[in-house]
């Protein structure tokens, strides 16, 4: 099965572009931008270069444009540096749950040297209003700190409506637009944005390097965090990967280039998808569709995240889900938005990119609504007919025996018919991990097990031991089943320390068999 690779929220491959103008300066080209010789001359060339396509995307000036290793840097630098040069006393900023984690640790940072900070949540599309935002302000507001486009659902904030208003305040504005470039308009000359992160990595240039846009007119001032020979305009010390930022810029002087096609492509293959996803029962779209074009972001109820990805071998999706614990942390963004843990845990993210096809979209649909269609029947649901799908590659690496309990699965879940004579019904649930496993036991006139059917919503795991205990149970008397024991259970599949709390479910079934006759 060829793979689909829909997560260029994360990481979009290298452009060949990018690629063929960085190889000069891996090997022929090796001058220090900063050497005052022959050597170090072309590569400070090579690099204004870039500085000036990069602004160009963003309708900047290039003297505006600091390079960094990443947004990650870069938000650091933005904000931090612009409140340690303001002075912490005092200060107050205002930002979004639904951050990235780069800037949520960077406020929390600061936070606990004494910055004031109000924390703003998402309307129901994972938007922050501009009235909200206003709202926050006081006399201290220093900076306010906001993505443009939100790297989980694709919600675009109204940062260009905010921008003027913020300046009027006098107050700093820093945008995050690692998801906005090369996606939507960005003209940094006519928005008054203080300070803009960006990330080559995210837009078809090499990882390892991005920029931050400081406005010059009026003047936004940093404290730097890296000290050194002062490069950068002294903002941000270092010797410059030429290499790496001549790639970033041939990738912005691309997406200038092809925005218009590129953000119609994204648009079109993301509302095909989602029309065939919503087809599913019981799904959910998490943001707004008149969010960013490459994004899509989707819940399955009566699945589990962790399974669900798991049966998407050929899909490479983001997913919010690990069940590695009994004490897993679903999406922070979506808990924002008001998705309860099941929901969150039970989402994929699809992000689109340039060699993305209906095709391939049509065959990622299909995949998907087989998986789903498949656990929700494991789980005792009556789905109907197109629950054919079965676990294809054990690509996560689960030990054998747990991989083969849960690809046959399907061979004894369900649930028996009300009133069925002889009938056992036995259930267990962790809350921490939101699993739940049932047991239908069929007994004969001699006591023992003749028929065996499990249900389970949960990780691959804890599927494997329900399909195990069903299997087990076959022939037995409930005293026989009594005996078992999560020990007996850990080393039949294998399960590892971090799993253990699926284990722990099939014990606690087995303790619920009565033990009179």
């Amino acid at each position: 099965m060829n793979a689909i690779y829909l997560d260029h929220a994360a990481t979009t491959p290298l452009a060949p572009e990018a690629y063929a103008a960085m190889q000069p300066w891996l090997q022929e080209q090796y001058g220090n931008p900063a050497s005052d010789h022959a050597y170090g001359r072309r590569a400070k060339q090579a690099v204004e270069r870039a500085r000036a396509q990069v602004a160009a995307l963003l309708g900047a000036t290039a003297e505006e444009i600091l390079f960094t290793s990443g947004a990650t840097e870069s938000n650091n630098l933005a904000i931090k540096g612009a409140l340690e040069f303001r002075g912490l006393e005092d200060a107050h900023l205002v930002t979004a749950r639904t951050e990235h984690k780069c800037v949520l640790d960077s406020v929390r940072y600061l936070e606990s040297r004494g910055l004031r900070v109000t924390w703003l949540k998402p309307d129901a599309s994972g938007v922050i209003p501009a009235e909200a935002v206003l709202a926050a302000l006081t006399p201290a507001t220093a900076m306010v700190s906001l993505m443009w486009v939100n790297n989980e659902l694709g919600s675009v904030n109204p940062v260009q409506q905010l921008a003027p208003l913020l300046r009027e305040r006098g107050v700093l504005f820093h945008v995050d637009a690692v998801q906005a470039a090369g996606k939507l308009p960005i003209n940094l000359a006519e928005t008054p944005i203080d300070l803009l992160s960006v990330s080559a990595h995210k837009i078809y240039g090499p990882k390892g390097v991005g920029a931050l846009f400081v406005r010059k007119r009026p003047r936004a001032r940093l404290s730097p965090q890296m000290h050194g020979g002062g490069h950068e305009q002294g903002m941000r010390s270092g010797t410059l990967a030429t290499h790496q930022i001549v790639g970033m810029g041939e990738a912005f002087r691309l997406a200038g280039e092809r925005q218009t096609a590129d953000a119609a492509l994204y648009a079109a293959l993301r509302d095909r998808l989602w029309a065939r996803l919503s087809a599913l029962p019981r799904v959910l779209r998490n943001g707004s569709a008149e969010g960013a074009p490459h994004i899509l972001n989707v819940s399955f109820a009566g699945v589990e995240g962790e399974a669900l990805r798991a049966m998407l071998p050929a899909l490479m999706v983001s997913s919010g889900s690990a069940c590695s614990s009994a004490t897993r942390e679903p999406s922070y963004v979506l808990r924002a938005l008001g998705r309860d843990d099941a929901l969150a845990n039970a989402s994929l993210r699809f992000s689109l990119g340039r060699a993305n096809s209906e095709a391939e979209i049509d065959q990622a649909a299909a995949q998907v609504i087989e998986a789903v269609l498949w656990l929700r029947e494991i789980n005792g649901e009556p789905v109907g007919e197109g629950a054919a799908a079965v676990p294809g590659d054990n690509v996560y690496d689960y030990p054998p025996a747990i991989w083969q309990h849960f690809s046959s699965a399907g061979e004894h879940a369900g649930c028996f018919p009300a009133g069925t004579p002889g009938l056992l019904s036995l259930r267990a649930e962790n809350r921490a991990a939101a699993s739940t496993l049932g047991l239908q036991l069929r007994l004969g006139e001699d006591g023992r097990v003749e028929e065996a059917r499990f249900q389970a919503l949960g990780c691959p795991v804890g599927i494997a031991v329900g399909s195990w205990l069903a299997r087990q149970t076959l022939g037995q008397t409930p005293a026989a089943l009594r005996a078992l024991d999560v020990r007996q259970l850990r080393v039949a599949l294998e399960i590892p320390e971090d799993k253990l709390h699926c284990a722990l479910m099939g014990e606690d079934l087995l303790r619920q068999i009565p033990t009179g006759p």
